[in-house]
């Protein structure tokens, strides 16, 4: 059973600081506070999220890390291929279309796959690089990350 008795004013969770407890209830009924995150804007979280840790900011980070290109892992950014890869290139792989096999080249940006088809395994890795460089931001600076 959750503490009701619980004052979070003044308390700090991440980049947020709780200034008062909010009129406004959750999906649950449960308790929302009004928090200032660090930089500067007011936000409101319920007891549970910040109890847990699974908010700590207003989302200014998130937003950041979409400013910088930050909507791939940056371990994608890599020439490694993943075990189950059996081309031996990362964001390449073999697809049978119309009776014929085929490397199917995709890079995946904000949560959408971008693809191509090739029918060597040269325009395959010709056609990697042109696609990573138009959804990648920052791509040919991946040495610097």
């Amino acid at each position: 059973m959750p503490n009701t008795k619980q004052n979070l004013v003044g308390k700090v969770f991440g980049h947020l600081t709780v200034i008062a407890k909010s009129d406004e209830r959750g999906t649950q009924h449960e308790y929302k506070w009004l928090c200032r995150c660090d930089c500067g804007r007011l936000t409101t979280v319920s007891t549970g999220q910040l109890n847990s840790g699974q908010t700590t900011s207003c989302g200014h980070i998130k937003a950041r890390n979409l400013e910088s290109g930050g909507q791939h892992h940056q371990s994608l950014l890599g020439d490694k291929p993943p075990v189950s890869n059996k081309t031996g290139y990362r964001n390449i792989s073999m697809t049978k279309r119309n009776g014929r096999w085929r490397y199917r080249v995709s890079v995946q940006y904000n949560r959408k796959q971008h693809s191509t088809l090739a029918d060597t395994l040269e325009e395959a890795l010709a056609a990697r690089e042109r696609l990573r460089e138009k959804w990648w931001p920052g791509y040919k600076n991946k040495d610097k990350l």
